[in-house]
């Protein structure tokens, strides 16, 4: 597979730090490259969407995955079976088996993976809008809309006391709630960890350019980027990763294998 343009690939900047809240970064979701490289310090990040109707012959596909749907409402169902046919569809542009050949197997945080593989991947949704994040070492994401949930109401029951008075006296709570909670998820995915034993030990702050800062549970050692998905949808989502990575974002879409 060839090398994509290394000006392709996002780049971290070191801030100095300043507590002025949360600016997500603009992504640009670009049709991605044929053939495509994956390389060692770089995570894919691919936005899909879970409106597609399945037809007979991608419903197959997921055939494996069926039984794990059928837990699920119709309109939870739809979703879960279609990303995890895009799910497939991708891992399978990084590696040799079919779609329909992946056998997932769950952590004990029931995060599905690939037991046989040294690929990572990490997946979270938000109405019909689905990321997904996919490396050769561990990743986290997480996507949220503004108004999905009760920021202020979340941080009084799982920040840390520090942060949720920091936060409180900023000029908009919500924003930072939203902001702190997809960073911290995004972060806890990408460790393996679950998000009850987590929450109140992680604290975050705002870099001079609005990025986060984690502190807590050697959360120092890793980079957490803060996105703005669709300013007309007004997602926000994090992506967690080693320190030192970049990241390039492209849009799904169905790319005939290298391999």
């Amino acid at each position: 597979m060839q090398r994509p343009n290394p000006s392709d690939a996002v780049p971290v900047p070191s801030i100095p730090s300043c507590d002025r809240g949360p600016i997500p970064n603009p992504v640009t979701w670009r049709t991605s490259p044929e053939p495509l490289f994956l390389s060692a310090q770089t995570v894919h990040l691919w936005r899909c969407s879970l409106t597609r109707s399945l037809s007979s012959a991608e419903q197959a596909i997921v055939a494996a995955d069926c039984d794990r749907a059928q837990a699920y409402g119709s309109n939870r169902r739809h979703q879960f079976l279609c990303g995890r046919w895009w799910l497939r569809q991708l891992l399978s542009l990084y590696l040799p088996e079919e779609p329909a050949d992946f056998r997932f197997q769950l952590s004990p945080t029931g995060k599905p993976e690939l037991p046989q593989s040294n690929l990572c991947f990490n997946l979270s949704h938000s109405g019909s809008t689905l990321l997904i994040a996919i490396a050769w070492q561990p990743v986290g994401v997480d996507v949220e809309q503004p108004r999905s949930r009760s920021w202020l109401a979340l941080a009084r029951r799982y920040f840390p006391s520090a942060e949720l008075a920091a936060m409180q006296q900023s000029t908009d709570c919500d924003r930072w709630g939203l902001a702190s909670w997809v960073c911290k998820e995004a972060w806890i995915k990408a460790q393996g960890r679950t998000l009850a034993n987590s929450l109140r030990h992680l604290q975050c702050a705002w870099t001079a350019n609005g990025q986060p800062r984690l502190s807590g549970l050697g959360s120092e050692e890793s980079q957490v980027q803060l996105l703005q998905v669709d300013p007309q949808e007004q997602l926000w989502a994090a992506i967690a990763m080693p320190a030192g990575w970049n990241y390039q974002t492209w849009t799904a879409a169905i790319i005939r294998k290298n391999h």
